[in-house]
Formats: structure tokens, C-alpha cells, sequence
């Protein structure tokens, strides 16, 4: 899968723009505030709809107009297909529209079913950009937002069950809230809780189990002298760290939300809220100290950036080794988000791999690239 053509209109500072990209390695140089990072946060949103850089999707809107719109077409040995996403405001609200083929997606969950499931568009996004350190050191929910997202792609499954168990969050979490909740419709839901999330975890572990050794690996090569973190997978009470653990069963899973609920649902009930589920879960990265320490509290700069171009880089390699899907790599402010030695690292990877990739710097790309000049919203 290549993408072979991104057109943008009214996106940010750029008006209107239709570029042929190449395979391999394409290079946006410009100065800063030109809108650089823009095209790759388009790119961003056809796979993920979403940036990379901001939850407010509405800023993505030219200041002005009244609708912005992406569009990409792929090839595949021969096969074209395209994606397109839509964001607009008629009514003072944020409207997203996304299709595939033509065909407009249902939901954001329909979107992702038919994007994996056809052959040309197996389109999954690695992002590498300067708030990416916030998924150590910021908040759980970047975290699982990234493990659900390589979740969905890895895992044919993995969708339909991360949507069906957000549903039941959601319901409970509502039924809460009603003054004399329902007893017999929240044990339901419970139960629909237990199952579901039971699955989640233990997708979410097999995943971690088929990540951490490349992941070390990596780390091994950038910062050979670093301390390598063990990845881990933490609920409330309950942390499973990879190499110190086999897969547990589902069933295991499901007795330990059934105790956890069961331990909580009072408490649930006072602050009207489901507080046991895979929505509390949290990816640690955790070094040897004493009691294990976190490396968000005890690593450097140097280490956190380290683990994680580590992280990103095993990623992308657990879908080239395990999945049909070569994942694109965004790489945005190239120039100043690494060192030498970090940049070398990445380099010599690229070199060596049949990904397309797509970087933004201020300085021209030390390797060879497609090069294209932004300026003032304009690709040159």
C-alpha cells in the first residue's frame, strides 16, 4: 500500500493543495509556520481521524471558511482505492464526515472496519512529533488511546470488541447518574462489562507480550547504556508486566473484574461512575529500582525520547512481522525533535526499510527524499 496522492482544501493555513508523494521517504521543508506539520497532520487524520496534535478538530478549519476536507488515493499493485474526511460547522457544532471508496462511513468504528479490511487501504499511522513524550509522562489516556488504536489495526477483532465495551461504560456510567438506578438492567452490564473487558485485557496483553522484545531491542541500539524499561499493562490493584507473566486466560480475567466490581460497586454507586473496566487501564514502562520504578518519575530527557523513538519504531515493525499492513511513518520536526545519534539510528532504519514515510523540517532531509518546499501554505 502507497499513498499516492493527498489533496487538502481550506485545512489550516492551506487553501488548496493536490501533491503527488513517492514511495519511500517525502520531506516537507520549510520554516516554521509555513504548514509543514499540517500535511502530516492530514495524512494523520485519514488514518486515525484525529491529530496528532489536537483534540479540537474544529482549528483544522481554515480561519474563515466554513468546511475543510482531505483526500487521499492509494495504489496497490495497480488497485486504487481512496479515503476522504470531511469537517464542518452548519450548525456551530463540529460535523465529521468520512468515507471509503466513495461509500460514507456510518460511524467512526464502520470507517476502520472497511479501511483494514480492504486490501488497498490498510492504512495505519505511525506518528513521531514533539508532544509525543506526553505518552509517558502525561496522562492514562494517551496511552490507551495509542494501545487501542494499534489494537484495532493489529486485531481484526479488536475494534468490535473495544466499541462494544465503551458502549457498556457508557450506559453504565449514565445509569449511575439516575437517582434509583436500576439493579437488575446494572447487573447486566456488569456482566456484559465483565465479558467484554476480559477480552480487551487480554488482547491488550497479548499485544504488549509481541512488542516488548522488539522494543527492546530497539532501545538496545539507540541508547545501548540506557536501563530498558519492562512494558506493563496496569489496572486498579493489578499490574502485569511483560517477561513476568504467561497470557492469562480469559476466565482469569473475568474472575478478577468480577472481584474488583464486586469490591467497588458501592463506591460506584457514591460517585456515579463505572470505576472497574478496561477504560481505567494504563501502559506502564516501568525500570529496576527499588519497588520498580516509572520511568515518566526517574528517566531523563535523553531516556524518555530514546524509549520512545524505540516504541514507535517496534510498532511499526510488529505490523511488518505480524500483519499484511506496512504502516506509514509521520515524522514531524525532524531538525529539532532528535539528537545526532537518534537521528542516525532512524536514518540507517529508513534506509533500510520499504516504508513511506513522511517528515517536516526546517533543514534539508540528509538522505535521499522526495523534497517539497512549503511555504505560506504553498507545496513547491
Amino acid at each position: 500500500m502507497k499513498l499516492k496522492t493527498v489533496e487538502l482544501r481550506e485545512f489550516r493555513n492551506i487553501q488548496h493543495s493536490f501533491i503527488e508523494l513517492g514511495h519511500g521517504i517525502n520531506t516537507f521543508v520549510g520554516k516554521n509556520g509555513q504548514g509543514k506539520t499540517s500535511l502530516l497532520e492530514a495524512i494523520h487524520l485519514l488514518g486515525n481521524l484525529r491529530s496528532f496534535r489536537e483534540s479540537d478538530l474544529s482549528v483544522l478549519i481554515r480561519q474563515g471558511a466554513e468546511a475543510t476536507q482531505v483526500h487521499g488515493v492509494f495504489d496497490t499493485d495497480g488497485l486504487r482505492s481512496d479515503l476522504r474526511v470531511e469537517l464542518g460547522k452548519p450548525r456551530g457544532r463540529l460535523e465529521k464526515r468520512a468515507s471509503v471508496n466513495g461509500k460514507l462511513a456510518r460511524s467512526s468504528a464502520d470507517y476502520f472496519s472497511q479501511k483494514l479490511a480492504h486490501p488497498a487501504i490498510q492504512f495505519h499511522t505511525v506518528a513521531l512529533n514533539p508532544s509525543s513524550t506526553e505518552l509517558i509522562h502525561g496522562e492514562p489516556s494517551l496511552r490507551r488511546r495509542m494501545l487501542n488504536q494499534m489494537l484495532s489495526a493489529f486485531d481484526s477483532e479488536g475494534l468490535s470488541v473495544l466499541t462494544q465495551v465503551q458502549r457498556v461504560i457508557d450506559h453504565k456510567s449514565a445509569l449511575l447518574k439516575e437517582p434509583n438506578p436500576d439493579s437488575e438492567l446494572l447487573h447486566i452490564l456488569n456482566l456484559q462489562l465483565i465479558q467484554l473487558g476480559a477480552e480487551v485485557r487480554q488482547k491488550r496483553l497479548f499485544l504488549l507480550m509481541k512488542i516488548a522484545p522488539i522494543f527492546q531491542h530497539f532501545l538496545g541500539i539507540i541508547a545501548p547504556n540506557q536501563r530498558v524499561p519492562k512494558l506493563g499493562l496496569k489496572a486498579p490493584y493489578l499490574i502485569q508486566m511483560t517477561g513476568h507473566f504467561d497470557l492469562p486466560s480469559v476466565q482469569d480475567l473475568e474472575d478478577q473484574l468480577h472481584a474488583q466490581l464486586a469490591e467497588k460497586s458501592g463506591l460506584e454507586r457514591i460517585r456515579q461512575t463505572a470505576l472497574v473496566g478496561p477504560h481505567r487501564d494504563d501502559l506502564v514502562f516501568s525500570v529496576d529500582g527499588p519497588g520498580d520504578l516509572s520511568l515518566a518519575e526517574v528517566g531523563s530527557q535523553g531516556e524518555i525520547r530514546s524509549a520512545l523513538l524505540a516504541l514507535k519504531l517496534a510498532e511499526i515493525e510488529l505490523f511488518r512481522k505480524e500483519t499484511p499492513i506496512r504502516p506509514v511513518f509521520l515524522i514531524d520536526d525532524f531538525s529539532s525533535e532528535l539528537d545526532e545519534d537518534r537521528r542516525n539510528t532512524l536514518l540507517n532504519y529508513l534506509n533500510q526499510s520499504d516504508l513511506q514515510v513522511f517528515v517536516s523540517s526546517t533543514e534539508d532531509f540528509p538522505f535521499a527524499a522526495r523534497k517539497f518546499q512549503v511555504v505560506e501554505g504553498e507545496i513547491v
